[in-house]
This record gives C-alpha cells, structure tokens and sequence, in this order.
C-alpha cells in the first residue's frame, strides 16, 4: 500500500497518505498491552497485570480468581473487555493447592489483596485513575473473598460481580463501606443459581441496588458463551444513580 501511495502524484497521492498514517494510528491505539505478571517474593503477593488498551489514566477492576485457581486464567477471561476501558488486575492467593493453583486462606487475604492491587498500581503510575472507585469481581471462592472485602471496603469498591457463590451479602455492611452496585449471577446448572438469585431478591427489597444476571445453560464454570453476557454485567456496574 505505501508503494502505490508514492507511485501517485497530486491530490490522490495525499489522499493515500492520510490514510495510511490514520490506519497506523488506529492500530497503535487499538493494539492490546501484554499482560505483566509479578511473580509472588517473601514479602510480595503474585499479581497479574491487563493494562487499559488505551493510553491515559484508567479505572481499575480487581478479579479474585477461585480456588486452587489461577490469576493467569481470571485474566484471561475478562481481559479482552475489561480492558477496553479499564486496567484489569488479578491478585494471586497465597495458599497453594497439590494439584496446581491457589486458594485463598481464611483470614488475612484482605491485605494480600490490597497489597497486590497496589503493587499493580505502583507499576501503573499515573495511569490509575482511582478517582471513582474500583470494581471488584469474585468468583466461586473468590466471590466470598470479595464480599467481605467490599463489605469492610471503607469506600474502594462501589462496583461488585459476585459470580457462582452461596454468598449472603449484609446490605447494612455495604451500604456502610460504599457499595453502590452489586451484581450476582450463576448458570442455571450451577447448584448457586438459585440462592443467588433469591439473594439479589432480599437485598433489592430493601432498596439495595442489586441485581441478578443469568448465565445461560451452564454449570459451576466458565465456557465460551460467558463473553456474550459480560458487556451487559459491565454496563450494568457502570451505571450512575
């Protein structure tokens, strides 16, 4: 293409030119950041790193994956949308599982979390944007993890997915620590479904702004058609009011 656009002289040849330096600056714009991935030391949790695809200063979303999980693999799959406008960050848990992966201890992972998302935030700069909150997101395991880190939050999370959990959120609690939105959502074959919904239930009579999201024929994982419902889940969470 950039041979032809020389070829051609006058009106054409600057037509071409325009294009192709516009194109260039699509692809720049556009092209997805590597993950980055902080290995776990003595005195560092493991965290691992979406950035924004676009440059400046983005919101953060924290994914807590489930046990014997990985963060490599909660990454992955919220990373392609997540990161369309917002830096995608993953913690690692730190007990480890024999057959591979991790899970989460029974007390102290509130620190390990936020050391993790600081520690992610640090190699960020002054691309974070903590201005309105972060979003956390919670799965299986995870998803009790991050409802008891919203709900003693002190402010840092308005905006929480709870996905495939027998969870009861304390509206009391998430009102206090400034939860504005909490998302709850399961497969109709996963045994959580049903709970969760009726949980999301309780909490929107007491004027909590909840909802619940269905996720299709689908047990206690995540398959391929979880990506067509997540822009609803995302846009549902990034409401105001």
């Amino acid at each position: 293409m950039g041979q032809c656009c020389w070829r051609r002289a006058g009106v054409k040849a600057k037509v071409c030119l325009l294009l192709g330096l516009a194109l260039g600056s699509f692809v720049a714009r556009t092209a997805r950041a590597e993950p980055i991935e902080l290995p776990e030391t003595d005195g560092e949790p493991g965290v691992v790193i979406h950035p924004a695809q676009a440059p400046g200063a983005h919101r953060v979303t924290v994914a807590l994956h489930g046990m014997c999980g990985s963060p490599v693999n909660i990454c992955r799959i919220f990373a392609e949308q997540v990161t369309a406008d917002e830096h995608l960050i993953c913690p690692r848990a730190t007990g480890r599982c024999d057959g591979g992966g991790s899970s989460w201890p029974q007390a102290g992972f509130e620190q390990q979390i936020e050391r993790a998302v600081q520690r992610a935030e640090a190699l960020l700069g002054e691309r974070v944007d903590e201005t309105h909150g972060r979003t956390l997101i919670g799965y299986s395991l995870g998803a009790f993890r991050a409802l008891e880190v919203a709900q003693h939050g002190n402010g840092k999370y308005p905006r929480v997915m709870l996905i495939g959990a027998k969870i009861y959120p304390n509206q009391k609690l998430l009102r206090e620590n400034g939860v504005e939105r909490l998302l709850l959502s399961a497969g109709t074959r996963d045994m959580m479904h049903d709970h969760m919904q009726h949980e999301s239930e309780r909490l929107a009579r007491t004027g909590f702004v909840t909802r619940f999201l269905g996720l299709g024929p689908v047990g206690h994982f995540f398959t391929p058609s979880f990506a067509q419902y997540l822009p609803d889940a995302l846009q549902w969470l990034d409401q105001q009011g």
